[in-house]
């Protein structure tokens, strides 16, 4: 498979990695951008952005990326915390006085972005009317009641957590913006390639890849038996966090553009991996505008403590991830980067970034082709693996 785009003569494993995903893995269309030592030392693309294979994926090709979204969303907490507007130990309702209603008044910042606070799921049905009045939604949210003792457990907040943290930016930030907004004015400015989280009515829709979804079938026998099962009861805590609002149950969805025009932070954004990856870099790269200060750094970049009750997650029905500060962290069963200092996001069907600050490196990757995996997906796992192969050499230990 012949790709395009920048490779570093010392990086070519990677690439080659890249084109086997589509000689031996069905990959139909995709980009990938790696930076080492906040040198970026691959930017590549290749195969088509359409199914029936007649459009090719270019430089500036972008793709709906699910979950990966909340590693955009996160940064751009960290940003704000790195300009000392907020403490994550602090109270939410310290600057969201009306999240203090029904038992949330002690939940902490810290809490809510390790998906500890009780509120995955909301009692009332969602839909693109109610999504798209932002104000009346954020309202609703704050109404909510938690659904366990905030830190008792970590339950996925799976779509839930993107609207909390644009209604907390928005009380946050000096200038009022939701997550939106603060994506496009202080983040795309100041990043390579794209990153959006809901996109206006003149956008080039003609840049977006469309989406193959994985088998419903194949992906349900991929995930575990106790989180299935979950699915065939509606009233069951798992059922209302997943799929509430109902269009999210079909992946297909988020190739139309009423959805995307939506601002859903926890998996509703676009991008290609050099927008993911040079906006994960910058956070930790001296000579970048964005680049944190030293204390939030080390705030990303600490494990976070077991949960009251244990790792199992409640929504999950499984112990597989770890949260912090908004960006998953690496756990046995995910992974993803040999060091506990990594942070990133990963999303549906197989689209990730994340920074490994030991080995100051990042990683971005998308794709149209979703895969059914929950978690190491195996065009992923070749990626991240040919990554740490081929820098091994180049480091005088491996971290750890």
């Amino acid at each position: 498979m012949k790709t395009k785009g920048h490779i570093h003569k010392d990086y070519t494993q990677i690439a080659d990695s890249f084109s086997k995903n589509f000689e031996e893995l069905g990959e139909i269309g995709a980009s990938l951008c790696v930076y080492h030592q906040n040198e970026k030392v691959i930017d590549i693309w290749g195969g088509y952005k359409d199914l029936e294979k007649n459009k090719k994926w270019d430089e500036d090709t972008v793709v709906p990326i699910f979950s990966t979204t909340k590693a955009i969303a996160a940064s751009c907490v960290a940003l704000c915390h790195s300009r000392e507007l907020f403490d994550y130990k602090d109270y939410v309702c310290d600057y969201w006085p009306e999240f203090g209603s029904n038992n949330k008044e002690a939940i902490t910042i810290e809490q809510l972005l390790q998906h500890r606070a009780g509120l995955s799921a909301t009692d009332k049905k969602l839909d693109i009317n109610s999504i798209k009045n932002r104000r009346q939604l954020h309202t609703l949210l704050a109404e909510q009641r938690p659904h366990w003792h905030p830190g008792d457990h970590q339950g996925y907040h799976v779509w839930n957590i993107g609207w909390y943290i644009s209604s907390l930016l928005k009380r946050i930030d000096p200038k009022e913006r939701f997550l939106k907004e603060f994506v496009e004015q202080e983040v795309l400015p100041n990043i390579e390639g794209e990153i959006r989280i809901g996109v206006d009515e003149t956008y080039d829709w003609a840049k977006i890849a469309t989406l193959k979804p994985f088998s419903k079938l194949k992906g349900l026998f991929s995930m575990p038996s106790r989180f299935v099962f979950e699915f065939f009861k509606p009233w069951s805590l798992s059922f209302r966090s997943m799929l509430n609002p109902s269009f999210v149950t079909n992946h297909s969805n988020f190739n139309k553009p009423e959805i995307l025009q939506l601002e859903i932070g926890a998996g509703g954004g676009i991008a290609n991996a050099r927008g993911l990856a040079s906006l994960m870099d910058s956070l930790t790269n001296e000579s970048h505008p964005l680049c944190l200060k030293q204390d939030t750094f080390e705030y990303l970049t600490k494990y976070p403590k077991k949960p009251e009750k244990g790792w199992e997650d409640v929504v999950f029905k499984q112990d597989a991830f770890r949260f912090h500060a908004g960006f998953m962290k690496p756990s046995d069963k995910h992974d993803f980067s040999k060091s506990t200092k990594a942070f990133g996001g990963f999303g549906a069907g197989g689209s990730f970034v994340f920074n490994d600050p030991d080995n100051k490196l990042t990683i971005g990757y998308t794709m149209n082709h979703m895969a059914s995996e929950m978690m190491n997906m195996k065009r992923e796992v070749n990626i991240r693996d040919s990554v740490y192969k081929t820098i091994e050499p180049k480091l005088p230990k491996y971290a750890g």
